[in-house]
């Protein structure tokens, strides 16, 4: 009888993140312009920024995404868990959020939906090897 091989890893991971409005408006204003350098792309700092009534919504959905995609990539390619800067959302013609993945994750597939509200932003992610 011949031995079954073991998986590597997960065939598919999810992730979910919820950022409140008021702590991560604090979080902002403490770290200024080097926290969204540290953290945002330079196109999705200019989405939120083209939105000027609700752009900490639009960032706060962003890092939310950014949190959920890390912990769904972290159950199926632990050793290829991005940086906050590796993941990038981009918005499609249709205006869907999509996910970019740079670096070692970038052969992952990324199912995303982001939600917010006043007090609250949200981000589901499915990442599949």
């Amino acid at each position: 009888m011949r031995a079954r091989k073991r998986p590597r890893g997960a065939r598919f991971g999810c992730g979910i993140d919820v950022v409140d409005m008021p702590r991560f408006q604090r979080t902002l204003r403490r770290g200024g312009s080097a926290f969204i350098r540290r953290v945002f792309r330079p196109g999705e700092v200019a989405y939120a920024q083209a939105r000027p009534r609700t752009r900490l919504l639009h960032l706060a959905g962003r890092f939310a995404a950014k949190e959920a995609v890390i912990k769904a990539v972290s159950q199926v390619a632990p050793s290829r868990a991005p940086g906050m800067r590796d993941v990038e959302v981009r918005n499609d013609r249709l205006g869907r959020p999509r996910i970019i993945l740079h670096g070692k994750a970038r052969r992952l597939h990324v199912h995303i939906s982001l939600s917010h509200v006043d007090t609250v932003a949200v981000a589901s992610a499915i990442v599949t090897r």
